[in-house]
């Protein structure tokens, strides 16, 4: 299937459930509310890609490279994992989209997050220690009682974020935009 009619069928809402789309560039292209599930996404460029809204659940996304992709209510139930096994990895998720998702009581220690969207996510007791989050929007985020000793967060944007029994250390907020209450570990 070439990315011309893979867009064609996008846009007439056929269901791309179970395609076999590995190993394709689909880079900057808009595929939100595409049905996707079940489908083999492997080692696909879906770098700076809208999947906002995309039915995920089930796809296979080992080596794709989601580098700035919007997955702003995407349905990604099956597939987190293969987003958690990434950020074990060390792969850079720079600018990645994942406002809104739940997140909780995950283990992100190291996860590279830098300019990521985070807004509205709950990581109610996630691990962060050493995340980089450097630029990260994490305004309205629910970070209660996480874990952010060694994360990066300089200009991130914590406006409105729940910090309520978090372990962040005061320096590591040097340079990040705050409103609203804060909790600090020396």
């Amino acid at each position: 299937m070439t990315v011309k009619d893979l867009l064609a069928k996008i846009a007439h809402g056929h269901s791309l459930a179970g395609a076999d789309l590995s190993g394709m560039d689909l880079s900057g292209l808009d595929l939100s509310g595409a049905k996707l599930f079940g489908a083999n996404l492997s080692n696909c460029n879906l770098q700076n890609t809208k999947l906002c809204n995309a039915n995920l659940a089930g796809a296979n996304l080992e080596g794709a490279n989601l580098e700035g992709a919007d997955l702003t209510g995407a349905q990604m139930e099956v597939a987190i994992d293969d987003l958690l096994r990434r950020i074990g990895n060390g792969q850079n998720l720079a600018g990645i989209n994942l406002s809104g998702m739940d997140l909780s009581g995950l283990d992100l220690t190291g996860a590279r997050l830098g300019g990521a969207n985070l807004s509205g996510c709950n990581l109610e007791g996630a691990d962060l220690r050493g995340a980089y989050l450097y630029g990260a929007n994490l305004e309205g985020a629910n970070l209660a009682g996480a874990d952010l000793r060694g994360a990066r967060l300089r200009r991130a944007n914590l406006t409105r974020a729940n910090r309520l029994g978090a372990k962040i250390r005061k320096w590591a907020l040097k340079g990040a935009f705050i409103a609203g209450p804060t909790a600090y570990v020396e």
